[in-house]
C-alpha cells in the first residue's frame, strides 16, 4: 500500500458514488469494518465498496492522475459528513471539489484521512475540513464476487424472492434519471447465488443476497384499511 493516496475528486461524482455505496454499509458497529466504506485506488477507477454481509455495492469514479495505487477504509460517519456539507443540488455547483487524503498509519495503526470540500475553484473559496481515523482491520475480499458472478450469468436461476429494503437502496445505483438497471440472476449449486444488479453504464452495481421461497409461506400482514372519507357538515 502507499504511504499517501491523495484524491482531488468531482463533488458531484464522488457524492453519487457515496450514496450508492454507503447503502450496503452496515449500521452495527459491533463490526466497524462493515460500517465502513473500502476505497481501492486501481486501473483506471477509484472503488467504492460497502456491504453488511447481505448485499455488496460497488461504484466508480474517474481515477485521478498521479494517484497512487492502494486502499482504506473509511469510516460511515465521515462518508455522511462528506454528504452533508457538500453542495446539493451538484449541477448548481459544477466546479465544486472534494480532496481526499490518507496518509498510512505506522506501528500496526490504520492510517488518518482528511476530508477537504472545496466551494469552488477559487483561490479564496472557503474550506470545509474533518480529519478522522482510518478503520482499522481487513475488509472482506468482495471485490472478486462480482468477477464470479459476472461469468456465470449465462446460464439463468429459477423463482427467487428478494428483501424490499434491498430492492429500495438500489434506485442509488442509477446515474441519471429515467436510467434502467440490469439484473442478471446466475445459476448457482443448491445454496441460492447472489443477484447482480448494475446500472447501464457500468458504473455502479450490487450483489444482493436472495430469500429462499417455499410453498407454504402464510400472509402475515393485514388488509390496508381505507378510511371512510369525512363528511363535512353544511354551513348554517
Amino acid at each position: 500500500m502507499a504511504k499517501k493516496i491523495t484524491l482531488l475528486l468531482d463533488a458531484g461524482q464522488l457524492r453519487w458514488a457515496l450514496r450508492a455505496a454507503l447503502e450496503a454499509a452496515s449500521s452495527d458497529y459491533v463490526t466497524p469494518v462493515l460500517c465502513s466504506v473500502n476505497w481501492i485506488v486501481e486501473g483506471k477507477y477509484v472503488h467504492l465498496f460497502a456491504t453488511d454481509r447481505y448485499r455488496v455495492h460497488e461504484a466508480l469514479v474517474p481515477r485521478p492522475k498521479g494517484a497512487a495505487n492502494g486502499s482504506f477504509m473509511m469510516d460511515r460517519e465521515q462518508a455522511q459528513w462528506i454528504l452533508n456539507n457538500s453542495h446539493r443540488p451538484a449541477r448548481s455547483f459544477p466546479n465544486q471539489q472534494i480532496r481526499i487524503s490518507f496518509t498510512e498509519g505506522v506501528l500496526g495503526k490504520a492510517g488518518r484521512i482528511a476530508v477537504e470540500i472545496f466551494a469552488s475553484v477559487e483561490v479564496d473559496a472557503p474550506v470545509f475540513r474533518y480529519d478522522a481515523d482510518a478503520v482499522p482491520g481487513n475488509y472482506p475480499p468482495v471485490h472478486g464476487l462480482f468477477a464470479k458472478t459476472i461469468a456465470a450469468e449465462g446460464d439463468s436461476a429459477g423463482i427467487v424472492g428478494l428483501n424490499p429494503k434491498f430492492i429500495g437502496s438500489l434506485q442509488c445505483l442509477v446515474g441519471y434519471r429515467g436510467e434502467p438497471i440490469v439484473v442478471t440472476v446466475p445459476k448457482g449449486s443448491e445454496k441460492l447465488s447472489a443477484i447482480l444488479v448494475q446500472n447501464v453504464a457500468g458504473t455502479a452495481r450490487a450483489l444482493v443476497q436472495p430469500m429462499l421461497l417455499t410453498s407454504n409461506v402464510e400472509w402475515q400482514g393485514g388488509e390496508i384499511a381505507i378510511p371512510e372519507p369525512v363528511a363535512k357538515a353544511a354551513a348554517a
